[in-house]
């Protein structure tokens, strides 16, 4: 018991020991930015915009056992609406289904699922006509290459330039600060990004209202992966990246001090203002209309039940029995 108790007392002082170095490069890269010794800025969100249509695109996805084989379901759905008005357009949902065989594994099913999403939220962007259009996720999805993603990548590589979307990343680990940080000379080992950057906004509001909202960028792809040397973590999002063969821009914004902060991916530096002017407060969806969509997408236990027991039914020759019941 003594060996574990120590073994604990070890670790715990160990990363103490790192949370404090980290801290303290924190202050020092927060005082660089702030005198301006980085090509990066931290500035207020205070543009304001006109006004404009805006549509939100986002996904769910949901995989069913049925034993010798998986049936996965996908749906996309796009929100819109006008600023400047209370109005919401009626959502566009649309919904596709697969069976999918189990001879590789369940992480074979999950990434054909994943798939079979992306491209459905992929269809929406390219038929999305709205002056401002903001998607779930990173503009590069899934952020991953291999082989057999190429014509997915092609399709929507073409689509993101033509319309420009905004991507809106709640959960981001790919270190693109970090990469960018260390091409500076810092040097990081463990940092997890998005502990680095919320503790970074947080010591650089000091000086900025609560209310205001802030941005961290821009940060240059093709800066950070051409410059300094690779990390590990970073080579499936460059080859990625490299196929998707599309300029990439990201900066981390906040709403306010209360709100959580994401990271945002662009073609072109700029839409900041649009994202701020349909904020949402502590919101991880940051948008309204995000928000809506990502409530839309979700698939619900009876919406599950009642496609599986069709399924199920149609597969059992049953259908007219099915059907008699209405």
């Amino acid at each position: 018991m003594n060996e574990i108790i120590e073994k604990i007392k070890e670790i715990a002082l160990e990363e103490k020991e790192n949370d404090n170095k980290l801290k303290a490069d924190i202050m020092l890269i927060a005082d660089d930015i702030k005198s301006k010794r980085l090509d990066i800025s931290f500035e207020t969100v205070n543009e304001s915009v006109n006004e404009h249509t805006a549509c939100a695109i986002d996904g769910g996805k949901f995989e069913f056992d049925l034993g010798d084989s998986y049936l996965i379901m996908a749906k996309a759905v796009s929100v819109t609406g006008k600023y400047g008005e209370v109005k919401q357009i009626p959502p566009t949902i649309i919904r596709d289904f697969r069976v999918i065989n189990d001879y590789y594994g369940e992480d074979e099913v999950k990434k054909n699922s994943i798939i079979l999403m992306l491209s459905l939220e992929t269809s929406l962007l390219s038929k999305a006509d709205s002056d401002i259009i903001f998607i779930d996720g990173p503009l590069i999805d899934p952020p991953v290459y291999d082989e057999s993603l190429d014509e997915y990548f092609l399709v929507r590589s073409s689509i993101v330039k033509k319309k420009k979307p905004i991507g809106i990343v709640k959960r981001f680990s790919h270190r693109l600060l970090i990469k960018y940080l260390i091409n500076q000379g810092y040097e990081f080992t463990n940092a997890r990004e998005s502990y680095l950057v919320t503790m970074l906004i947080t010591e650089l509001r000091k000086n900025v209202k609560n209310k205001e909202s802030v941005f961290l960028g821009w940060i240059d792809w093709n800066k950070i992966f051409k410059e300094g040397k690779l990390l590990s973590d970073l080579n499936s999002l460059e080859k990625a990246y490299r196929k998707f063969n599309s300029q990439m821009y990201s900066a981390y914004f906040q709403l306010n001090a209360i709100s959580p902060v994401v990271r945002i991916d662009v073609i072109t530096p700029e839409g900041i203002n649009y994202v701020k002017s349909w904020g949402i407060e502590g919101e991880k969806e940051v948008t309204i209309l995000n928000k809506i969509a990502d409530s839309l997408a979700k698939f619900k236990e009876e919406e599950v039940k009642s496609y599986v027991s069709l399924f199920q039914i149609i597969r059992g020759a049953d259908l007219q029995s099915y059907l008699s019941k209405f």
